[in-house]
């Protein structure tokens, strides 16, 4: 293996900061104004939907541990291969 050189961080070799050339106005131009309406009605829709999806994967979360644990699975699976599939289970 060859030697492997580090450079020393220096806040001097950094590139100064210089701000977009655009302005905000400019932006908020380029974006169309239907983005901009507030729909309170469409906003709590979209929090209960995510609240709803929140506490569906903490449900199915809970329940993988005590599922693959079940002697019938494990019988079903073989005690290796449901472990396989609990980890596998978590990691989806």
């Amino acid at each position: 293996m060859g030697a492997s050189t580090v450079e020393k961080y220096s806040e001097d070799a950094l590139p100064a900061y210089t701000p977009m050339p655009w302005s905000l106005k400019e932006i908020r131009a380029a974006i169309p104004s239907q983005f901009f309406i507030r729909d309170t009605t469409r906003g709590l829709l979209y929090f209960a939907r995510d609240v709803l999806m929140a506490a569906v994967a903490w449900s199915l979360a809970t329940t993988i541990d005590p599922y693959f644990k079940q002697s019938a699975t494990r019988e079903l699976l073989t005690p290796i291969g449901a472990e396989v599939a609990r980890w596998t289970a978590w990691g989806v």
